[in-house]
Parts: C-alpha cells; structure tokens; sequence
C-alpha cells in the first residue's frame, strides 16, 4: 500500500472517531468485558512497574490520546495534574475523569510548550498511525516531556500478531502494520527519544509492549 493509500486510510480513521454514534459504542465493544478491564488494570500496573519511583514524583501528567478516558482514573488517582487529549471532541466529551483538563489536540501538533509534562503517556494509539506520521507522532510526545514518555507499541514476534496478519490476508483487510522487536529502539531513536525499558506482556502470544523513553538531551 501507497504512502497515499496510507494517509487517505489514516483520515478516513480519524473521521470515524469523531462521529458520535462510533464513540457511543466504543466502550461497549471493546473494554466492557472482564477481560478488557483486566486488561486496563494491566496496563497501568506495567506503567507503574517501568517508572518506578517516578510514577510517584509525576505531578504533571498528559494522556494523549485518551480516547473514553479508560486510563484516567487510574491516574487522577495520585491527585495528579491531569490532562486528557484527543483529536476527537466525542471522545473528550465521553472521557468521565472531572478532574482532567480536556484538550482538544492532534497528536502530530500538540499545543502545549515544551517539557510541560512529567509524564506522558500514549496508549492503544501508535500502531495506527502510518509509518510515515509515527516519527512525527513521537517526536511532539517527546517534546512536551520533560520526563518520561510511556508508549504502547505492537510487535510483529507474536501470535497474536501473525494470527492478525494471516487473517487480513484471508479476509483481504488491511491491518496495521506492526514494527519488529529489533526495529524499536532506533524509531524512537530516530524521533530523539532513547529507550530506557520495556515491559513485554506474554512473550511470544502477545504483540504488546509497553515502551519507557526519555528525550535525548544535547550535552
């Protein structure tokens, strides 16, 4: 596929995001389930596993971007500041956390300054943007920390993701593309960011990762 095909698909995704009746079933199609809200539960604990003691120390906090807002509560938890992004204004207006600021941004133009956060984070997003965007992505999420950033990314050494794959193929669906273990460090690398951990969720079976980055800083 085309980087042209890529950015009209990428638009196209975009657009159905920001229709209400999408964001009104989202939640119920995706994290309603046992499993789902295991799953988010899952995700934070790794969160808190990579930061350590900093997860803690992060007063500031940017969720980019938030969709529903499944993440929030879990973050507002800590008494955090707490800022919640996303492109679509349906998705801000479901996210339920009151006490986060509701910003409407694209992830490739984020408007805030730079370092403004202690901690960012970005979950369930990345490897839906196309290759062609994701440095971009991850060079304004690096940008507005001066902490860590925490990614989701998905592999492509997984069943899970070679099962994806293989029924795309059969099914003729388009399925985003997922990077390789190898390739991790050197996008981010590429974006100015250097990996400082990772968390792997059931090696092997799962293509996801969770992604510990700090900006590079010029000494």
């Amino acid at each position: 596929m085309s980087a042209e095909d890529d950015s009209r698909r990428w638009q196209t995704k975009q657009a159905h995001y920001q229709d209400p009746k999408v964001v009104a079933g989202y939640d119920a199609a995706r994290f309603e389930s046992l499993r789902s809200r295991g799953d988010t539960a899952r995700m934070l604990a790794a969160v808190r596993r990579l930061l350590g003691a900093e997860w803690h120390a992060a007063r500031s906090v940017l969720d980019m971007p938030c969709g529903t807002g499944r993440f929030l509560p879990g973050l507002a938890a800590e008494g955090r500041t707490l800022v919640a992004g996303d492109l679509s204004l349906p998705m801000l207006l479901a996210a339920g956390e009151a006490s986060a600021r509701r910003v409407r941004a694209d992830a490739t133009r984020l408007p805030f300054g730079d370092a403004s956060f202690d901690l960012v984070l970005c979950m369930r997003f990345l490897f839906h943007v196309p290759p062609a965007l994701q440095l971009e992505v991850l060079r304004e999420l690096g940008r507005v920390t001066r902490g860590a950033l925490v990614v989701d990314v998905r592999h492509s050494w997984a069943f899970s993701a070679q099962s994806r794959r293989l029924r795309g193929a059969l099914f003729r669906r388009r399925v985003s593309p997922r990077t390789s273990p190898s390739g991790i460090d050197p996008l981010f690398l590429a974006a100015g960011l250097e990996v400082h951990g990772k968390h792997w969720f059931a090696p092997g079976f799962s293509e996801k990762v969770l992604v510990l980055a700090r900006p590079v800083r010029a000494s």
